[in-house]
């Protein structure tokens, strides 16, 4: 479905926000990889079954919701690898399965299958940035020594997705502002700092992090809308909790809508029917195409070639 057999809202757009990881940076693999890492050495250590833990599985929990925290993630795991090893929950279900049945609830889901001997959130939490970050830049990172010795880290495998100039040619597309609402805490945030040129158009009145409150709560859009003093803002997202977000907003009462929204979603032109049957109003591979659908749609000159796919 190309984006020109259909008439779109995606135009004026001034306002651009950002989530970060599988958007603007490459880091999910190495957060899942991670995830997995942290899971299978709890097993170990706590004398549990190996967790048999692939991928696919921990991709699965991502796309049904409520795990944008990738340490909400890796505690889930394993609380879920004690109760598969106790037989509270039988050999028989997958990790696929358990993954559709958490609906999308994330850590109240979770929280039901934890017992006595579930870890300590802050304490997997701090296992989980050790293994991440790696000996060399925890202490970059947070100021202080980790909790293990762990080299490199899962974070070496960290990219930027955004090109030098993304922000530029959003600038020629109009945009005016930029914000971000990531599941990354603040401190994780100075590597994609370090990395990406923002070119000015990044307000740092509009940058809510893990500390500010967690997707899909539209309050976290409102409040970037409301500091980017938006008039037409677009949310750029890669999993159903940033494309609740937006939909969520949209279900304010209007007085409670200072400007109109609309969700683009990164992803395989594969997914694209996906993720319009569940209201994205377009699906785009990369975010450098951006610039180009948003010129496009704005009827603005534009020669650069991609694969988008509007909401009719």
């Amino acid at each position: 479905m190309p984006a020109s057999n259909h008439p779109s809202p995606i135009n004026s757009i001034d306002t651009v926000i950002f989530d970060v990881d599988g958007v603007l940076w490459d880091a999910q693999a190495a957060y899942i990889r991670c995830g997995i890492h942290v899971a299978e050495r709890f097993c170990a250590e706590h004398g549990l079954p190996h967790p048999r833990l692939a991928f696919d599985d921990v991709m699965a929990f991502k796309r049904a919701g409520g795990f944008n925290s990738d340490w909400d993630t890796a505690w889930t795991l394993v609380v879920l690898a004690q109760a598969r090893a106790t037989g509270r929950i039988p050999a028989s279900i997958s990790w696929a399965q358990l993954a559709a049945e958490s609906a999308g609830e994330g850590m109240t889901w979770a929280r039901r299958y934890a017992d006595a001997n579930a870890p300590d959130f802050d304490g997997l939490q701090q296992v989980f940035d050790a293994y991440y970050w790696g000996a060399d830049r925890y202490p970059a990172i947070y100021d202080r020594q980790p909790v293990l010795h762990f080299r490199p880290g899962f974070a070496q495998a960290e990219r930027p997705f955004a090109a030098p100039d993304l922000m530029a040619r959003l600038r020629r597309a109009g945009v005016r502002l930029v914000g971000i609402i990531t599941g990354r805490n603040r401190n994780e945030m100075r590597s994609v700092f370090g990395g990406l040129d923002f070119d000015g158009l990044l307000s740092p009145d509009a940058i809510f992090t893990d500390e500010d409150g967690h997707k899909p709560d539209p309050a976290l859009l409102l409040r970037a809308i409301q500091a980017l003093a938006a008039k037409r803002a677009v949310m750029v997202g890669d999993s159903i909790d940033d494309l609740r977000t937006v939909l969520h907003y949209r279900q304010l009462p209007p007085s409670q809508q200072p400007a109109p929204a609309f969700a683009v979603q990164i992803a395989p032109e594969t997914e694209a029917e996906f993720w319009l049957s569940q209201g994205a109003d377009a699906v785009i591979p990369s975010v450098n195409d951006l610039p180009a659908l948003l010129m496009r749609e704005s009827g603005k000159a534009g020669n650069h070639q991609f694969t988008s796919h509007l909401r009719p």
